[in-house]
């Protein structure tokens, strides 16, 4: 993923997630197959309602407008989603969810944490995960 492509406010939430390295959430927690939400590439962009758990036709998804997403490493055939989305009051909301046939909507929700600011995004990430894991899945990381 080159950084200096991604739209301002994306490169602002990797960079308050502690970046791509070593020292990152990202790789804390087995990140991969990044995406992103974003309409204005320059500036700050912030959503204009919050973001929220949605159902429609059968499926249920997390509704955002501004925000990054990624796989992590999880249960083992299941598939795990982290969720940054940018919020309207200038915070995070972190949504951890789990994808797989036959998960309910209510249930699908792994961990979700609101008002996170700036300064302890990168920590809520690692603790969010760190909380799923030992809930979800006895306390075992996956290598794959």
């Amino acid at each position: 993923m080159q950084l200096a492509s991604l739209p301002e406010t994306v490169q602002t939430i990797i960079a308050q997630a502690g970046g791509l390295g070593l020292q990152g959430a990202f790789t804390y927690i087995g990140a991969r197959a990044f995406s992103y939400r974003c309409a204005e590439m320059v500036g700050e962009y912030r959503s204009s309602r919050p973001s929220r758990l949605k159902s429609e036709g059968g499926e249920s998804f997390i509704d955002y407008e501004v925000g990054l997403e990624c796989r992590v490493n999880g249960k083992p055939g299941r598939r795990w989603t982290l969720i940054i989305a940018y919020e309207p009051d200038d915070t995070y909301t972190v949504w951890l969810v789990e994808g797989h046939r036959g998960r309910q909507p209510g249930s699908m929700v792994l961990a979700c944490e609101r008002d996170v600011y700036c300064d302890t995004l990168k920590s809520v990430i690692e603790a969010v995960y760190d909380r799923a894991i030992s809930d979800h899945n006895g306390g075992f990381i996956p290598l794959s």
